[in-house]
């Protein structure tokens, strides 16, 4: 168990998590930070159980598409600073706590399936990263977002102001720093945070948004995140070997065959991830 570790409340002599998943269809999967009360702020179990959550998930061949929320009209306000409090000056404890979130991020962003985050209400700090981590965001108009880490002496992970850089450009990142604000779902949408705005229900237009994504191939997805996450991270001569055999692997695979069959019979290819 790691630092300041407190999960939910004991049941049958287990924690309960504060992240839910809750299978759709069968191929979709809706993944909740279910901590209202800190406006889903993750404490340390809640990062190891977001972590685990997407390790699953993607280890698992039913699922084609994860979306990510919160509960409570919030998407996540990042690092739960007052769990954080009693290890913050015990260097070890703290590396440890700090290493988590990582891995955390990690998970969502190498996870072989397309990740939408849905957001609503605020999305800041480690919530904001946590949303970057994801391949796409849909919003509604009640998002709040920002990394205000200048109005607390900060200065932002470098990964982390990497990922802001490539999406919104440089110099919309500078000013997001620089100014420390929180920006309405307007500014989102026009710097290219966002991906598509809804007036209804935001888990359920993130669904709806990856609706086709969750009936391509697999394997295709898998390379595709692959390489885009290596170009990105400037990791491509570091990776190319796993690059290139997910490139092989997809030639030689089943699913392309159906696609060649279904192609000739003029269907919707049935894909299976082999």
């Amino acid at each position: 168990m790691g630092p300041g570790h407190q999960g939910g409340q004991h049941q049958g002599g287990l924690m309960a998590s504060e992240i839910l998943v809750e299978r759709g269809d069968g191929a979709t999967a809706v993944v909740t930070i279910n901590r209202p009360h800190r406006r889903n702020a993750c404490d340390f179990a809640a990062w190891t159980d977001l972590k685990t959550a997407f390790e699953q998930l993607g280890a698992d061949p039913a699922v084609k598409l994860v979306v990510l929320t919160g509960a409570g009209g919030h998407f996540c306000a990042g690092d739960d600073i007052v769990a954080f409090a009693p290890v913050r000056d015990n260097t070890a404890q703290a590396d440890v706590w700090r290493a988590r979130i990582q891995e955390c991020y990690a998970a969502v962003q190498s996870m072989p399936k397309p990740v939408i985050a849905a957001l609503q209400g605020v999305c800041v700090g480690g919530g904001c990263s946590l949303a970057m981590c994801c391949d796409f965001r849909v919003a509604d108009g009640s998002a709040r977002v920002g990394v205000p880490v200048a109005k607390l002496g900060l200065v932002y992970p470098t990964i982390q102001l990497q990922r802001l850089a490539w999406l919104i450009g440089a110099s919309n990142a500078r000013r997001w720093l620089y100014e420390a604000g929180i920006y309405d779902s307007d500014e989102c949408e026009r710097v290219g945070f966002i991906d598509r705005r809804t007036d209804g229900n935001v888990v359920a237009a993130a669904l709806e948004f990856g609706r086709e994504m969750a009936l391509a191939a697999p394997l295709s997805i898998a390379g595709a995140k692959a390489q885009l996450n290596a170009v990105l991270a400037g990791q491509v001569e570091q990776r190319r070997a796993e690059l290139d055999a997910m490139v092989r692997r997809a030639d030689e695979s089943d699913d392309f065959r159906e696609a060649m069959r279904a192609f000739r019979e003029k269907r919707p290819p049935r894909f299976q991830g082999r």
